[in-house]
């Protein structure tokens, strides 16, 4: 990685930018157990796949910000972001049904992809009157495109029916859009320090996507010429959103609070251009209200309490839009769905922050809500002869979540000991439908409870910090439709050791113990440990030169796990992703102050 940042000051302007790149180079073999949520039947899914990525990322951000007079601020923000990634993989795939073995895949592949974002944002704010009228007007532009040449070839076996079958591809996706975004505030004071706030946003989006799928031509012994039809699509997706707030909002010496109301219709027009004739275009509108709440209270001066609630609208990925039927992996397809509506997220947030600047205590604790209209989620339709997975996208209510944390850093009364404290919970409702052979499709729920803890103390000093931490992270689910409940816990005991050495030279070192029960599968990430070291010094007379080298994974044990639970399965993946390696850090800090 390489990353420089550069900040001028003149009198009027100010000026801050940053450039960085990300080269990666990683091998990755993972193991992944999926069990699907069906009434009767009992299906299970297998895998492994071994893979080489290289990957390089670029971004570019800046922000310019320059006073114009006393009463007016002009701002702009560009960001560019381009990245290419080159990925190689193998893979072998097998699916049961009530311990059955239906069927197997063996694949090989390769994907190159590159995509490229450019965002602008230009504001310009001025001050009507010292009482408090002012105006704003915020214009947002934003560019994006993305090209992927793949290849997939497959081999899967059908044991119920004794068959075979070859799939050899060949696949083009091209993404491409643009969108803009024009936002204007006005406010207007009122008696008593109140202020009447009206705010106006208009968002337009197109997004294009082109899919095109080869298959393996047998006698000229090539990919052929011609798109399958079946698979292929050229899609194109226009977003408009309109947003209107009214609102009132003061300003106290104690409390200070923003209530109002939001109006935001949506629209969605798809249309596809290889199979759809012009006028047959696909119109889906919503309109959306809520009101809208930004209270905080100041207790102390360094003691304050928010509550915020407001929702937002957001639009179907294009590629759940699109009506195509992807087979690239014979047993999970997935198939678009054009009949999409946008969806609209209501979320409510309660902050408390409080900090004691005589005992250096600091307390923070969250309270979160949310819950989504038409929340896209997934209906899964399961072949119980071949064990192949459909996918399609719909629309669905009732998915929501609440979450609440806290944490506490206080020292003791003696000084050198430190303790911190990170409690977290969240209770999650999710929704979707399963569907077993042709039967009408089944709704299925999963509530899912999930509990964090995690304690630090540390002992410092001038020559060093010791740290002991003890962490545990548990999770519960209940699946209605299987009636089934999972439980697991994952432990993890470590110290870290910070000495302060002579000649400014620093020496780190951690060391963490994970431990995973109640999986209930034969995985490799059940225990390890994870042992990092790092060596640093600064150089030069005010210390601007830092050269760091570090190593990470010592004891070549590093084995991540993920359980992902959804509504119609649980999906639970080990992988190492690059194993013992180390990196060598240079970091020069230059102050350069213009006039």
């Amino acid at each position: 990685s390489l990353g420089l940042n550069a900040t001028y000051d003149w009198k009027r302007v100010k000026l801050r930018s940053n450039v960085q790149y990300v080269g990666t180079d990683r091998l990755e073999d993972s193991r992944t157990t999926v069990d699907n949520f069906l009434r009767e039947d009992k299906s299970i899914n297998l895998g492994t796949s071994h893979s080489r990525q290289q990957n390089h990322e670029l971004v570019a951000n800046a922000s310019l910000e320059w006073k114009m007079d006393s009463v007016t601020t002009l701002i702009f923000r560009p960001q560019y972001r381009f990245a290419a990634n080159d990925r190689e993989n193998n893979g072998f795939q097998e699916g049961w049904g009530n311990d059955v073995l239906l069927n197997e895949r063996e694949s090989s592949g390769t994907n190159h992809n590159s995509r490229y974002n450019l965002a602008l944002m230009l504001q310009l704010s001025r001050k009507l009157s010292r009482l408090g009228r002012n105006v704003a007007l915020k214009v947002d532009y934003g560019t994006n495109a993305s090209a992927t040449d793949r290849t997939n070839l497959s081999t899967t076996r059908y044991f119920k029916n004794n068959t075979k079958k070859i799939q050899n591809q060949k696949i083009e996706d091209d993404v491409d859009g643009f969108n803009y975004r024009v936002q204007l505030v006005y406010v207007e004071p009122l008696p008593w320090r109140h202020f009447l706030q009206l705010r106006y946003s208009y968002q337009y989006r197109v997004n294009n996507s082109d899919r095109f799928v080869y298959d393996w031509d047998k006698e000229l012994e090539e990919f052929a010429p011609y798109f399958d039809e079946e698979s292929s699509n050229r899609f194109e997706n226009q977003y408009t959103n309109h947003l209107v707030n009214l609102a009132i909002r003061t300003s106290q010496k104690k409390y200070n609070y923003n209530i109002g109301v939001d109006f935001e219709p949506q629209k969605s027009v798809s249309h596809s251009l290889l199979s759809d004739a012009p006028e047959n275009q696909l119109e889906r509108s919503v309109m959306n209200f809520s009101p809208t709440v930004n209270f905080r209270y100041k207790f102390s001066k360094r003691t304050r309490l928010q509550i915020v609630y407001r929702g937002k609208g957001k639009q179907p990925n294009i590629r759940d839009l699109q009506p195509v039927t992807d087979r690239t992996n014979p047993l999970n397809i997935r198939v678009g769905n054009p009949l999409l509506k946008p969806s609209y997220m209501n979320t409510f947030t309660l902050n408390f922050n409080s900090y004691n600047t005589k005992h250096q205590r600091n307390m923070v604790a969250t309270a979160l809500f949310e819950n989504t209209i038409n929340n896209v989620t997934n209906q899964v339709t399961y072949d119980s002869e071949t064990g192949v997975r459909t996918t399609s996208p719909v629309n669905m209510n009732g998915n929501w979540r609440a979450m609440g944390s806290f944490s506490l850093n206080t020292p003791f009364k003696n000084r050198n000991w430190i303790f911190r404290t990170y409690s977290y919970l969240q209770y999650r409702n999710q929704n979707g439908y399963t569907t077993l052979n042709k039967e009408e499709p089944v709704k299925t729920s999963v509530q899912h409870l999930t509990g964090r803890e995690r304690l630090r103390i540390t002992y410092r000093t001038r020559q060093m910090e010791l740290t002991g931490l003890v962490g545990l992270t548990y999770n519960n689910s209940y699946n209605d439709i299987r009636e089934k409940r999972t439980e697991t816990f994952d432990y993890q005991v470590g110290t870290e050791l910070q000495l302060y050495l002579p000649w400014g030279m620093e020496l780190y070192n951690d060391l963490t113990y994970f431990l995973r029960t109640g999986y209930g599968y034969e995985g490799y990430a059940k225990a390890n440990f994870m042992w990092n070291c790092q060596l640093s010094k600064a150089f030069l007379k005010r210390k601007q030169l830092l050269i760091r080298f570090k190593i990470y994974d010592i004891l070549h044990q590093d084995i991540s796990m993920i359980r992902t639970i959804t509504a119609t399965a649980i999906r639970d993946t080990d992988y190492n992703a690059l194993g013992s390696y180390f990196m060598v850090h240079a970091i020069l800090r230059l102050n350069m102050m213009g006039k």
